[in-house]
């Protein structure tokens, strides 16, 4: 038993040694009871929290990293509501917390299809979600430490490989977001099913091959999955004419490798349809938020993020003075990996070593504003030109960690005196860089240079002297080494040398980028994990199917179950962000990109969202709290009346909101889209505007009518209705392609009214009226997914028999 035990821990040390430091990487977790998440930005910096004295922090709580709140207003909250449906037995369709109800699996950022959310099936959404980021960084390093070691490299090199990926910039920056690194980390994964399916033509690769698709495309992200599918086609290429080099099958393997592609994409359908179709209709074409960060292409002077992380300073520590944000543009992987990959560079290369210099160079191309870099934009590329080009610092990142797993298997084969050379030279450059900062501060009165900019200049300084002291230990370790080399070579002696070096090589190396990863990283008090406040509570009690607006972050109602006029999300449809243009503005032009954000609150078109309660302060021109600012444009009009108030936080209740569901007998029909604007916002009583004419004859009398029972429930909406004539029904939720509206059991016409909402003819008397959200691009897809499926399942099956009937094959 001890030595079968003993030759199982030989075998898999190197994956027993990784999960040790991923649990070192998250000992906040299980020894201070915090989450993965900036807990401490939501009541840090967000109204109503920001407004309680919490205990324990007389002065307010601090923030850690304020970059990356989008973890707790975005993603959350929503894989919390995605666990809520798969408990139901639901799938998570329809989302009626935000934009006055919209698509949430075919946001495609929600991740309602991705098989880790089975978490949430199991433990409570805190614990699922810290599982879940956990997995992200123990999956991504163990998957890269096997595909490296399928392309035959060391287990010291290829664990190296795995720590470097894991812990690298992108992998760090987006881990909170459990989306992009989560897509990312089946990479490794997918090349290492796609060189067994080519080498070896067997239908379990095939299957792996399309089963990781599936993972990929419903974790989360469009831009990942987008590189890791070119990635996937360029490797398979490059093993077909550099690695296989069989000529005469070369056209039939590449046919082959589409193939199985394609089926990757099929069965994934259920999540890529319904993404189309939302993307097609969506606001993300019209959002200018990639322009303002000039596309996320990334300056020529950030090349020095790779050396030093924090040269331009780090936002944690609020000293960051580089252009744009910080946190788009994490790309380090540690400073002796670095060195490692420049030893691969000068070193003759191996085959598959040369296809990520490749891959590195294309996708450093891309990163930078070259005329490359800027051509998805220039030619509106679909996706491409609204998505952020610093997103492919995943591929650069990923190239670095496979070409230092080279870098340290060559000189582990060679141990030449090339890698001590090339740190020498590395550390001399450093230390000349940092000598020629120090001199220019010292002799800033000779020069052009403001005080800020030496300010900013010593701040660059001071971050250089982590990396460089790094290198320097690290030179002196190989300078140990090759000494030892001299003196002891070709004797035992040397090998215990060598195992000193590798060992504190690897020391160094965690030491560098855990520090860097435990900076980039919030982990938060679960106190602080959407806290009750008496603001919230009030909510809570009050509004029941009515919504909320103004005041608290977008979002960031949705775990208190509050609906929303209001969101924030990239993907939602244009025709929600037309409607906030008609709350603001009177017409339809003016769009908000990805916020949809009521700014004033006059227009009586709010009364159809049901927007029973406006949250909001007394604000200065800059929007921060102060008591002789102003309340929101119209909130202090007599329409709207005080409630509730805690501290400087006011709720006013709107005494014109309509209910949630209401009945009428007058209508008109819109003749166009100005038309129905002018008559909402202009009408002093409710009216409904209907997108076409109903066939049945209506009575001229308004109907005594009442709703009771309303269920809000998982892509269905039920209640009960009694009229003593017949009417039409109006319904406070955005309608979209797929729902269904039934009266009695029976289907009913959903018409479009009032620009954004749905009605239909309801016939006098007591009815059971349901709405279901019925994703017919989700069906397609699952018949699909289906097909595909039981394809995969033949062939499998079809080489079984093959193999029975023919042993020798």
């Amino acid at each position: 038993m001890k030595k079968r035990l003993f030759q199982f821990f030989k075998k898999y040390w190197p994956i027993f040694i990784f999960i040790l430091i991923s649990l070192l990487f998250f000992y906040p977790v299980f020894l201070e009871n915090k989450i993965p998440l900036p807990t401490d930005a939501l009541v840090g910096a967000h109204i109503p929290w920001s407004e309680v004295k919490w205990k324990g922090y007389p002065a307010g709580v601090p923030i850690k990293n304020q970059e990356i709140t989008d973890a707790i207003s975005q993603f959350y909250p929503w894989r919390k509501l995605v666990g809520e449906f798969w408990r139901a037995g639901k799938v998570p369709l329809w989302n009626p917390y935000m934009f006055n109800g919209t698509p949430f699996l075919a946001t495609l950022h929600s991740a309602a299809l991705y098989p880790l959310n089975l978490l949430y099936v199991f433990f409570n959404d805190y614990i699922a979600w810290s599982s879940l980021v956990f997995s992200q960084i123990l999956l991504s390093g163990i998957f890269m430490y096997v595909f490296l070691r399928s392309l035959n490299l060391r287990n010291i090199a290829s664990l190296m490989g795995g720590i470097t990926f894991a812990f690298s910039g992108y992998m760090v920056a987006w881990l909170e977001f459990a989306t992009g690194g989560h897509a990312g980390l089946w990479l490794p994964l997918l090349l290492y099913f796609e060189r067994k399916m080519l080498l070896e033509k067997k239908a379990i690769y095939v299957i792996a091959v399309v089963a990781t698709y599936f993972m990929i495309f419903t974790a989360g992200d469009f831009q990942v999955p987008l590189f890791i599918s070119i990635t996937y086609l360029l490797f398979g290429a490059y093993l077909i004419y550099f690695e296989i080099k069989q000529k005469k099958e070369s056209l039939k393997n590449l046919i082959y490798l589409i193939f199985v592609f394609i089926l990757g994409i099929i069965l994934s359908a259920p999540q890529l349809l319904p993404t189309i179709e939302l993307f097609l209709q969506s606001v993300r074409q019209y959002d200018p938020y990639i322009k303002e960060y000039f596309y996320g292409l990334m300056g020529w002077e950030k090349i020095t993020n790779f050396i030093w992380p924090d040269f331009f300073g780090n936002i944690v520590t609020r000293n960051y003075w580089g252009k744009y944000g910080f946190h788009e543009y994490i790309s380090y992987v540690g400073i002796i990996p670095l060195v490692y990959v420049f030893y691969s560079f000068i070193v003759k290369k191996a085959i598959l070593e040369k296809f990520f210099w490749f891959l590195l160079f294309i996708s450093l191309i891309f990163l930078f504003p070259t005329p490359f870099g800027l051509l998805p934009y220039k030619l509106q590329i679909p996706g491409l030109s609204t998505s952020s080009a610093s997103r492919i610092i995943y591929l650069v990142d990923f190239s670095l960690a496979a070409l230092t797993a080279y870098g340290i298997d060559k000189w582990l084969k060679s141990k030449d005196t090339k890698l001590l050379k090339i740190t020498f030279l590395i550390t001399v450059l450093c230390c000349i860089s940092m000598g020629l900062l120090r001199l220019i501060m010292l002799n800033s009165q000779y020069t052009n240079f403001t005080y800020p900019t030496i300010s900013n200049l010593s701040v660059s300084f001071r971050n250089m002297i982590p990396q460089t002291v790094l290198l320097i230990f690290f030179l002196c370790v190989l300078t140990v080494f090759y000494k030892a080399k001299l003196v002891f070579g070709g004797r035992k002696i040397e090998n215990y040398f060598l195992y000193l070096t590798v060992v504190l090589m690897m020391l160094l190396s965690l030491a560098d980028i855990l520090r860097f990863a435990w900076k980039n990283t919030a982990f938060g008090p679960i106190k602080f994990l959407f806290p009750e406040t008496e603001i919230t509570n009030y909510l809570s009690n009050n509004s029941g199917t009515s919504r909320i607006a103004g005041g608290i972050p977008t979002n960031l109602f949705m775990p208190y179950k509050l609906y929303s006029a209001e969101g924030y999300d990239p993907l939602y449809p244009e025709k929600n962000s037309r409607w906030y243009s008609i709350v603001d503005w009177g017409n339809t032009d003016n769009l908000g990109g990805r916020y949809g954000i009521i700014h004033y609150f006059e227009s009586s078109a709010i009364n159809y969202a049901a927007v029973k309660y406006i949250v909001d302060y007394k604000k200065d021109i800059h929007g921060q709290i102060n008591s002789k600012g102003d309340f929101y444009k119209g909130v202090d009009s007599l329409r709207y009346l005080e409630v509730f108030r805690e501290g400087e936080i006011t709720i006013f209740e709107n005494k014109k909101a309509l209910p949630y569901v209401w009945l009428t007998n007058n209508y008109f029909v819109a003749e166009n889209i100005n038309d129905s604007v002018n008559k909402m916002i202009k009408s002093d009583y409710p009216i409904l505007l209907l997108n076409k004419t109903p066939r049945e004859i209506l009575g001229k009398n308004n109907p005594k009518y009442s709703v009771t029972e309303i269920v809000k429930g998982y892509n269905e909406i039920k209640f009960n209705t009694s009229s003593d004539e017949d009417s039409l029904l109006f319904l406070s939720e955005s309608y979209y392609p797929g729902w269904k509206a039934y009266v009695d059991g029976k289907d009913s016409e959903i018409f479009v009214a009032n620009y954004l909402f749905q009605s239909i003819f309801i016939p006098k008397g007591e009815h059971l009226v349901s709405f279901q959200y019925k994703s017919m691009s989700y069906k397609i897809g699952i018949v699909s997914c289906i097909i595909t499926v039981s394809l995969l399942i033949g062939l499998w099956v079809y080489e079984r028999k093959s193999i029975n009937i023919n042993p020798d094959i």
